[in-house]
């Protein structure tokens, strides 16, 4: 099984999406009429020339109100052709809007229909024995496995390096000789040592809208692979497998969505992490029956403490889980109810077995090396020692912490008289040449 990785914590952090609107202006035209009127009373012999006059002026009425008709024409032309320019305006802003809200959908944003941070099931119609063995076999079929040993509140935060480790299923693109040396040449080797994963981009995008209904699916979210984007084709190399054989214990069906409990058959029950809730949904497709959308690693139910661990200098904390075991205690880091990571202290020459009692956890750059490190302060219910876990950098962007130093936990049992995280941490900090040297 490969060692779990992490990203650097150095602070919690949380998401959320706003949508905002918009009033549109509107416009208010107002108008007025006016009215001319002229009486005359002249003598006979005025009348021809009024007449005359009258004639003119009827004349010339006609022709303003043809003039005026023609306007009207015009104008109405005119006003046509703006609703007209107006239509296509508001059907260019439909349009993209429309688009917008394509790519809003094609983005993945789901809403959480599974009360995820709960850590019981949700209430349905409980599956029977023979529902539960189909949904089993196919949570261990080799393609759909990866989705098993990840954590996720909806199916767009999963963590594909997991998902597609090993290829999840999907078999070898053909690739030309030219993509593999770009690869070579991207990762600085020059031959491949390990068993090669070739995926296309097109076969990824396929199978992740399969397997969760997001659409246009960002490469780039796949990090622990190299992408050859001249020949869309994803390049790693892998010597062993993240699978993990399950067993669903219990389950319930709420309309077309699916609970299931499970357990990792190879795990201890009673082990941090054994449990997991995995919510899918059922699509009526034969082929493709189900589509996954959350999984609740249930990590409170054999937690032995939650701590909300200090970071050093600042009011930030990160939520750990504790778990006593025969060789000391496992500390969990938890974001977002998921375990980030597990780390194992055990030191080589002093036996950590009955100091499962974690007092604190705090976090530092104790070494200077721009990693964020663990301090423990545990207790065996009469002694208390100090247990630093190093940061490592595992590759780019990722890190493993160490198990801890012998040699560090005497050296600050000697020198700090009251072990207490804020105290271990100035101590180190106060002789850090001296703390390296270790």
């Amino acid at each position: 099984m490969k060692k779990k990785i992490i990203k650097t914590i150095s602070v919690a952090m949380a998401a959320a999406i706003i949508l905002s609107g918009c009033n549109s202006p509107q416009l208010k035209i107002d108008s007025e009429d006016e009215e001319a009127v002229e009486d005359s009373g002249e003598a006979d012999s005025e009348n021809e020339s009024d007449e005359e006059s009258t004639n003119e002026s009827e004349e010339t009425s006609t022709k303003e109100t043809e003039d005026e008709e023609t306007e009207a024409k015009e104008s109405d032309a005119d006003s046509s052709a703006d609703a007209s320019d107006a239509d296509e305006e508001s059907d260019s802003a439909k349009k993209d809007n429309d688009n917008d809200s394509k790519k809003k959908t094609d983005e993945s944003e789901f809403e959480d229909i599974t009360d995820y941070d709960s850590t019981v099931m949700l209430d349905g119609e409980e599956l029977t024995e023979d529902e539960l063995s189909d949904i089993q076999d196919f949570l261990n079929q080799y393609e759909n496995n990866g989705f098993v040993a990840t954590s996720y509140r909806t199916p767009d935060k999963a963590n594909w390096n997991e998902v597609f480790y090993g290829g999840a299923g999907i078999e070898n693109c053909d690739y030309p000789d030219e993509a593999l040396d770009a690869y070579l040449d991207a990762i600085g080797e020059d031959f491949v040592e390990y068993d090669l994963i070739a995926l296309s981009g097109d076969d990824v995008r396929s199978y992740v809208e399969s397997k969760t209904g997001i659409t246009d699916f960002d490469i780039s979210l796949l990090g622990g692979f190299t992408y050859i984007e001249e020949y869309d084709i994803l390049f790693d190399q892998v010597s062993d497998t993240n699978y993990v054989n399950v067993v669903c214990e219990e389950g319930i069906r709420r309309d077309d969505l699916i609970q299931v409990l499970v357990y990792g058959e190879m795990q201890m029950v009673g082990e941090l992490g054994t449990y997991r809730r995995i919510s899918l949904i059922e699509t009526g497709d034969s082929d493709n029956p189900y589509m996954f959308y959350s999984n609740r690693e249930l990590w409170e139910d054999y937690a032995d403490s939650v701590i909300e661990a200090s970071v050093y200098g600042t009011d930030e904390t990160i939520t750990c889980a504790t778990s006593g075991t025969a060789y000391g205690p496992d500390i969990a880091i938890i974001e977002d109810n998921a375990v980030e990571d597990i780390i194992y202290p055990r030191l080589s020459d002093i036996d950590l077995s009955d100091f499962n009692d974690v007092k604190e956890i705090a976090f530092c750059d104790v070494n200077g090396d721009d990693l964020t490190d663990m301090v423990l302060i545990l207790s065996d219910g009469d002694d208390t020692v100090a247990v630093v876990c190093d940061a490592h950098e595992y590759y780019e962007g990722y890190i493993e912490y160490s198990q801890g130093s012998s040699a560090v936990t005497i050296w600050l049992s000697d020198n700090v008289k009251k072990l207490t995280a804020d105290n271990v941490i100035e101590y180190i900090l106060n002789h850090q040449d001296e703390y390296n040297e270790l």
